[in-house]
């Protein structure tokens, strides 16, 4: 089952790297080059919403402790509260769980995502967590 966990990741993260223009081991894009409109802010929906949708839905996706399917459920949180804080990347537990900061780093039982994907998602609630 990991196995083919792995792939579908590869295969996801693959497809994300041509979309953005680049291969599957290059930076996501931050809407900074072109990526859309949002005056330079991380697009949720183009960016962030792929990224937990490759690595993180299979354990945090529908009922559970933590659903990451939507930006709704993102901002909702889950069993051990929000865990975005807009503004404050260094205090939010996505982060801290990405970072491996509080254990287990996510995702669980995979390799963790890459340092320039964890930026994107720090970019991203820096920028204020918006739905865009």
């Amino acid at each position: 089952m990991k196995h083919v966990l792995s792939l579908f990741r590869f295969a996801t993260i693959s497809v994300l790297g041509v979309a953005c223009g680049g291969g599957g081991d290059s930076e996501p894009s931050n809407g900074d080059g072109g990526g859309g409109g949002g005056g330079g802010q991380t697009e949720f929906a183009a960016v962030i919403l792929p990224m937990l949708q490759a690595d993180c839905i299979t354990c945090h996706g529908g009922a559970g402790d933590l659903s990451l399917e939507s930006y709704a459920d993102v901002m909702l949180g889950g069993i051990s509260g929000q865990v975005v804080i807009p503004g404050d990347p260094d205090n939010s537990l996505l982060i801290k769980r990405l970072e491996g900061v509080i254990k287990p780093q996510m995702p669980l039982d995979l390799p963790p995502l890459s340092q320039p994907q964890i930026d994107t998602i720090r970019d991203w609630i820096a920028e204020g967590a918006l739905d865009n």
